[in-house]
Parts: C-alpha cells; structure tokens; sequence
C-alpha cells in the first residue's frame, strides 16, 4: 500500500511539475500555411487577425518585419475616444512601414504611410468595439528581399 501511495504521490508531482512548466508557456494559435515562430518575433505567427495577439493600452509591444510579405496583426477593444500610436524603428537602416488601424467587420479607420524616422498619429477612436492593428513592409510589393526589421510600438486607447 505504501508503494502505491509512493507512486502515485511521484505521479502527481510530476504531472504537476509539468502542468506547470506548459502553463508558463503563451498559448499560440498555430496555422500550417502560415510561417514558424521567429525567436525575435515573440508574437509569430500572426499574418492573419485570427492569430493576432490581444493587445492592452499603454503597454509597449516588440515586433520584427522578417520580410517584404510578413504582416503582424494585433488585435485590442477600444471604446470611442482618443487612440494614440508611437512605433520606434529599432534597425538601421530603419524600416519602412504601413500601419492600419482596422475596426473588425467595418473597414480602415486610420492609415499611415512610412517615412524614415519613427511614427506618431492621433485620431479618433469612433465606436466601442474590436480593432485590429496591422504592421507590414512598405515594400511589399517589391520582389528585392529586405532585411528584417524589428519595432517596438505603444498605443494608447480608452479601455
């Protein structure tokens, strides 16, 4: 009897201990089509807004645009107001972006075309609801690979 209580006691430390050890793991949406986790994007894969990470306000998010054809989408609830975005371009040459600001199931709200240097925008937030944010390559279009290109980016929404 003692041996039995022994192993099973061992048992359900080890499934424990391993419960554990997947729990601290993020849960990922994975996709075949779609390409493998990046060590330097903690949020690939997600080229499609059904794999987009929920994002909070005033937290600040780290990305890499891996090639011309990568689109990071995150997703977050907005209630109307105020929505502000800043994204650093953390590579040198510093990357070219497009970013849309998209309400789910309604169209684009806000776009903004890259320029050198680092972003900035303010508009206005029009309903409660889901949106999405997409970040890709303003190069997408062109068939000349580009280097990867990491970003980190804030926005800041009411909640």
């Amino acid at each position: 009897m003692k041996k039995v209580v022994a192993s099973l006691l061992t048992l359900t430390m080890a499934l424990s201990l391993s419960v554990s050890a997947f729990a601290a793991e993020p849960a990922k949406n994975v996709n075949a089509s779609q390409k493998t986790a990046s060590t330097n994007d903690p949020y690939e894969p997600n080229d499609d807004p059904a794999f987009a990470t929920y994002i909070n306000s005033n937290v600040t998010y780290n990305g890499v645009i891996s090639h011309n054809k990568d689109f990071d989408w995150f997703n977050f609830y907005a209630k109307p107001g105020e929505f502000n975005f800043a994204l650093s371009k953390l590579s040198s040459p510093p990357g070219e972006f497009n970013i849309m600001v998209i309400k789910q199931g309604g169209g684009i709200v806000h776009t903004y075309w890259s320029k050198p240097g680092n972003v900035n925008f303010t508009f206005n937030i029009p309903e409660e609801g889901s949106y999405s944010i997409n970040i890709n390559s303003a190069k997408k279009f062109e068939s000349t690979p580009i280097a990867p290109a990491p970003y980190a980016f804030k926005a800041i929404f009411n909640q």
